[in-house]
């Protein structure tokens, strides 16, 4: 008999990124059998449904040096009342910004890490983290790279790996409803953040020099800062006809359910969401081989392809072997939903509950 538990989950919001499809999805796995709290420091945004109790602190980010450090003593000033209050029998923060102050609120605290720290911690972040990682009752790194740059750089003794879970069930049921934009023809699909690390210039090169793009369209879905640039780019590229990027979608899953294949072209990950969802619908795969994430979901040449990070000719040459080779199409199809199945959510969330 599973006994039930008050479980808390704390991130910064319900915006759009893979983060933050984690705690939405973890709070309806978690729900079905527990109590779950879901604590936000900013609730204006909510691309993401989510279940149980919803508690927004209102607490922002601010600008500026002092601001920020009285931000950050109020976030765990107010997640320590809280705490106090719930007893909650498992508390998890996703990312840095809350992860901080909710391991200062409560040393309970399971602090999950889902970028290339490398890339992504400043240097104040790295000065918070070896204070008050070690602190935590865990930290999870969300792939195997990203726990080898934690132990290398902090020496932390308390940090395990879990890799991030999709509702394999839940994108499978979604994909079978009416997408909301038609797309005629055969396409290419990608999905994320219009902004800089995803490096979607490269792709539309890469695209634009492939033999597929004269097959296939190319569907990126997603907002962001980036999107004049990109458009910028289509027309010089002369691509305005092939290249459609509607923004952000709710349900993608319809659009990557019927594509030829997915492609990231990402300059640096953690533990990308969206490849496991689209192996999830039986879809291959191409990513660049960026230092964490991409190489622990894909089984190159078996499931799809990797890439060097940053090379349009070698992702052009990517795209025209997975679009064009109809057995290797074959074969990548075959192998990829199995591929995954070990990171279906009720897996991965049992995980969550034996730290």
């Amino acid at each position: 008999m599973t006994v039930r538990r008050k479980i808390a989950l704390v991130v910064y919001s319900l915006g759009m990124g893979g983060a933050e499809k984690v705690v939405s999805d973890l709070s309806f796995q978690f729900a079905k059998q527990h109590d779950v709290t879901l604590i936000l420091f900013d609730g204006r945004q909510r691309y993401y449904p989510y279940a149980g109790e919803l508690i927004d602190i209102q607490c922002p980010s601010k600008a500026g040096f002092l601001p920020k450090v009285f931000n950050f003593l109020d976030r765990a000033s107010q997640l320590r009342r809280i705490f106090n209050v719930r007893h909650f029998d498992t508390i998890i923060s996703v990312m840095e910004h809350a992860s901080f102050p909710a391991i200062l609120a409560s040393r309970q605290t399971i602090a999950a890490n889902h970028c290339n720290p490398e890339r992504n911690f400043t240097r104040f972040d790295w000065l918070f983290a070896r204070w008050l990682y070690p602190r935590a009752k865990k930290v999870i790194a969300v792939s195997r790279e990203g726990m080898r740059i934690f132990q290398q750089h902090l020496g932390l003794q308390n940090i395990n790996c879990l890799y991030n879970p999709v509702n394999l069930y839940r994108i499978r049921e979604l994909a079978t409803e009416r997408p909301a934009v038609s797309v005629n023809g055969a396409y290419i699909v990608a999905a994320g953040r219009l902004s800089p690390e995803k490096n979607f210039p490269s792709l539309l090169e890469a695209y634009a020099h492939s033999q597929a793009s004269q097959t296939f369209k190319l569907l990126i879905l997603g907002e962001g800062s980036e999107r004049a640039s990109l458009e910028q780019h289509i027309k010089r590229l002369g691509l305005e006809a092939q290249v459609l990027m509607p923004g952000f979608m709710r349900n993608p899953y319809p659009y990557i359910a019927k594509a030829r294949c997915l492609v990231l072209s990402s300059l640096h990950e953690g533990f990308p969401v969206i490849l496991i969802e689209a192996l999830g619908l039986g879809r291959p795969v191409i990513s660049t081989d960026c230092e964490t994430g991409p190489r622990e979901i894909i089984r190159d040449g078996e499931n799809g392809l990797l890439v060097p990070t940053n090379d349009p000719q070698a992702l052009a040459i990517a795209l025209d072997r997975v679009c064009l080779d109809e057995n290797l199409h074959q074969q990548f199809q075959q192998h990829a939903a199995l591929s995954v199945e070990y990171l279906d959510i009720e897996k991965v969330a049992e995980q969550w509950l034996a730290l």
